[in-house]
Formats: structure tokens, C-alpha cells, sequence
């Protein structure tokens, strides 16, 4: 469902894009497509590689709209250049984020009780190298 709404979008803004600035492409690609996939980015964590990869095309083809570049062109050094992660980094990146979050009380307290804080209470669970000990465990 949402790669089917962000390529009808993507449609869309290929129906304008000679009247854009560069600028405001990247405005559009991060309002109406990336918005899309990072609204559920918890939901995806874990999806199948398939729908990873359909994913992954939609945002392509909305890095060559930011271009005006049509298919058969590599596009990961497009998406460098315009500082997109590719999709499974960015729900990684995403799911990251909000564990920081709620860990640091910076995002609602539903989410927080979402997560067991729990620190080992024996010594002998401690890496040498690991100066953290703090794990969080799913409820």
C-alpha cells in the first residue's frame, strides 16, 4: 500500500517537474514519499527483502525526480548526493532513534513503557571492552 500511493505521487510530480527547482523536488520527495515510509518505520523493521527492495525502488526513482534522470542510471551516488540513506539503514537509522528517544524521555511515555531498562547485576556479565551495560529488552 504505501509504495502503490508513493509511486502514484511520484507520478504526479513527473507530471510538474519541468517547473520545479532542484530545491523544491527534494521538498516534495521528503513531504509526500519519505514521509510515507518513515510515518510507519517501526511497522517495516523486519519486513520481507522483497518488499525491502520495492521500497528501495520507489525511493530511486525519487532521487532521479530530484535529477530529472530516467531509469538505466545508477542511482547510489545520486542518493549520496543528496544525503538519502538507503531503505534498510533508514529504518534501522529510524528504529534507533526512537529507542534513543524514549531511553533519554524525549519522546511520549507510551513508548517508554514499551522498553525494559535492565542493567546486569552481576560483574561477571560484563565484556572487558563493554563499557556499557545498560540492555533494553522488548515488553
Amino acid at each position: 500500500k504505501i509504495v502503490q500511493s508513493c509511486n502514484l505521487q511520484l507520478v504526479n510530480m513527473w507530471r510538474v517537474a519541468g517547473m520545479l527547482t532542484k530545491q523544491l523536488k527534494m521538498k516534495l520527495v521528503s513531504t509526500l514519499i519519505h514521509s510515507r515510509i518513515d510515518f510507519c518505520s517501526a511497522l517495516l523493521n523486519g519486513i520481507s527483502v522483497k518488499d525491502r527492495q520495492r521500497l528501495q525502488k520507489v525511493q530511486n526513482s525519487a532521487t532521479r525526480f530530484i535529477f530529472g534522470q530516467r531509469r538505466r542510471r545508477g542511482v547510489t551516488e545520486l542518493r549520496k548526493r543528496v544525503h538519502f540513506l538507503p531503505i534498510k539503514e533508514r529504518i534501522d537509522f529510524k528504529m534507533c532513534l526512537l529507542v534513543y528517544k524514549s531511553i533519554n524521555g524525549l519522546c511520549p511515555e507510551y513508548f517508554s513503557e514499551m522498553l525494559d531498562l535492565r542493567v546486569p547485576k552481576m560483574e561477571s556479565m560484563i565484556l572487558k571492552d563493554d563499557t556499557d551495560t545498560t540492555k533494553l529488552i522488548p515488553k
